[in-house]
C-alpha cells in the first residue's frame, strides 16, 4: 500500500515537476510549426509535391466505340446489316504531346512546388512575428498591471490619509476629493491594463493555441542589433526568396508557350466487325498537329510569358528596395528608442522617484499638501509607464529586425 501511494503521488506531481513557464523562444517555435496558417501552407506544399509526377505523364488513353458507314438514305437507311461497308468498330486512341510540352509541364509543376515551399517559409515568418509581438505585448502588459496595482495601493493609502487629515481638521475638502479622484483614475488605468492582458493573451493564443494560457517566463528576450549583419542577410528574407520561385514559375510558363510551337500527335488502333459474310477490318491512324499560324497564335503567347518574366523581375527589385528602406527605418527607430530608453531609465525615472519620495516625506511630516503628493506620484507613475512602453517598443523593434534579417532565433 505504501508503494502504491507513493506511485500515485509521483504520477500526480509529475506534471508539476516538469511544468515550465512559456519562454519567448518556445512560443516562436510553436508558432512556426503549429500555427493554423503554417499547417495550411504545409498542406499546400504536400499537394504541390504530389503533382510533380503526374505533370509529365502522358494523357490517359481513350476507348473508341463507333459504328461506321451506316446508310442514311435509300431503302436500307439506318439498317446495320444490309450494307457491306457498315461495321461496328472498337479501338484505342492515345494522344502524344511533344517532348517539349511534357518537359515544360514537369518544370511548371516543380516551380509551383518551389513557390509553395517559399510560401511556407513566409508563413512561418509571419507566425513567428505574430507570436513574438503577442508574447512581448503580453509580457509588458503584465508588468504594467503589476505596477498599476502597486500604485493603486499607494494611492488608496494616500486617499485614506487625506480623509483622516480632514477628520482631524488638518486637511481640506478639496485635497480629500482630489485624492479620491486620483484613486479612481489609477483604478481605471489598472482596469485598462487587465483588459490589455486579456487581449494580448488572446492574440498569443491565435498563434500557439492553449499553450498561451501558461505563465510567461520572467525574462524578456534580448537582441543584439548589428546593422552590417542585418544588411548582409537582407536578401535572404523569405519575401525576397519567394521571388526565386516566382521567377521559376514565369520561366516555366515561357517554356510552356515555346513548347506550343512543336506539334502534338496521336495514334489510334481499331478493329471493325462487319457482316459475318464479309471480312473484318483493322485500322491504324496517326494524327499530327500543324502549328502553321505561329505569328498569330503561339507567337503572342510567347511574348506574353516574356512580359510575365520581366514583371516578376521588376517586382522583385521593387520588393528589395522596399525591404532596404524598411531595414534602414527599423535600424533608425531602434537606435532612437535605445537612446530614449536610456535617458528615461538613467535621468527621468530616478528624478521622478526622488520627487515622489520627497513629496511623500513632506506629506507624512505635515509639511506638504495632498495635491503636491498626487502630482509627484502621477509624474513618477507616468515616467515608469513611459519607461515600460519604450522598453516594449525597443524589444518589439529588435525582434522584428532579428527575425526578418538574421538566421538565428533569440
Amino acid at each position: 500500500m505504501r508503494k502504491a501511494w507513493l506511485l500515485c503521488c509521483a504520477i500526480g506531481w509529475a506534471p508539476l515537476a516538469y511544468a515550465q513557464d512559456l519562454s519567448f523562444s518556445e512560443a516562436l517555435e510553436r508558432a512556426a510549426n503549429e500555427a493554423p496558417t503554417v499547417t495550411a501552407r504545409r498542406a499546400a506544399v504536400d499537394a504541390a509535391m504530389r503533382q510533380i509526377g503526374p505533370a509529365g505523364a502522358l494523357p490517359d488513353p481513350e476507348l473508341v466505340l463507333a459504328i461506321d458507314n451506316v446508310p442514311a438514305t435509300g431503302p436500307d437507311r439506318y439498317r446495320l446489316n444490309r450494307d457491306e461497308m457498315t461495321m461496328q468498330r472498337v479501338g484505342v486512341m492515345q494522344e502524344m504531346p511533344s517532348f517539349a510540352e511534357l518537359g515544360a509541364r514537369r518544370a511548371a509543376a516543380r516551380a509551383e512546388a518551389d513557390r509553395a515551399g517559399a510560401g511556407l517559409e513566409l508563413g512561418r515568418l509571419e507566425a513567428r512575428l505574430g507570436a513574438a509581438q503577442a508574447w512581448i505585448g503580453l509580457y509588458y502588459a503584465e508588468r504594467r498591471v503589476t505596477l498599476l496595482r502597486r500604485i493603486v495601493e499607494e494611492t488608496r493609502a494616500s486617499a485614506e490619509a487625506a480623509r483622516a487629515r480632514l477628520a482631524s481638521g488638518a486637511g481640506s475638502v478639496d485635497e480629500t476629493i482630489g485624492a479620491e479622484v486620483e484613486l479612481a483614475r489609477v483604478e481605471d488605468r489598472a482596469a485598462e491594463g487587465d483588459a490589455s492582458v486579456r487581449a494580448m493573451r488572446a492574440e498569443l493564443r491565435r498563434w500557439i493555441g492553449d499553450v498561451a494560457d501558461e505563465p510567461l517566463a520572467d525574462q524578456a528576450p534580448e537582441f543584439s542589433i548589428d546593422a552590417e549583419t542585418l544588411r548582409r542577410h537582407l536578401r535572404r528574407h523569405p519575401a525576397l526568396a519567394a521571388y526565386e520561385a516566382e521567377t521559376a514559375v514565369a520561366e516555366a510558363g515561357l517554356r510552356m508557350a515555346r513548347a506550343e510551337r512543336w506539334p502534338d500527335w496521336s495514334w489510334e488502333l481499331s478493329y471493325g466487325r462487319r457482316d459475318p459474310a464479309l471480312e473484318d477490318m483493322a485500322s491504324v491512324e496517326v494524327r499530327i498537329g500543324l502549328p502553321l499560324f505561329q505569328p498569330w497564335r503561339q507567337g503572342p503567347l510567347v511574348e506574353a510569358r516574356r512580359a510575365d518574366l520581366a514583371r516578376v523581375g521588376a517586382e522583385r527589385e521593387a520588393t528589395v528596395r522596399e525591404h532596404e528602406a524598411m531595414l534602414e527605418a527599423g535600424l533608425a527607430q531602434h537606435a532612437a528608442l535605445a537612446a530614449s530608453f536610456a535617458r528615461a531609465r538613467e535621468v527621468r525615472l530616478p528624478r521622478a522617484r526622488l520627487r515622489a519620495e520627497a513629496a511623500a516625506d513632506a506629506f507624512a511630516a505635515g509639511n506638504g499638501s495632498t495635491r503636491e503628493l498626487i502630482a509627484a506620484r502621477r509624474e513618477a507613475l507616468e515616467t515608469e509607464l513611459d519607461l515600460l512602453m519604450l522598453e516594449e517598443r525597443l524589444v518589439i523593434t529588435g525582434a522584428a529586425l532579428t527575425l526578418q534579417y538574421t538566421e538565428t532565433t533569440p
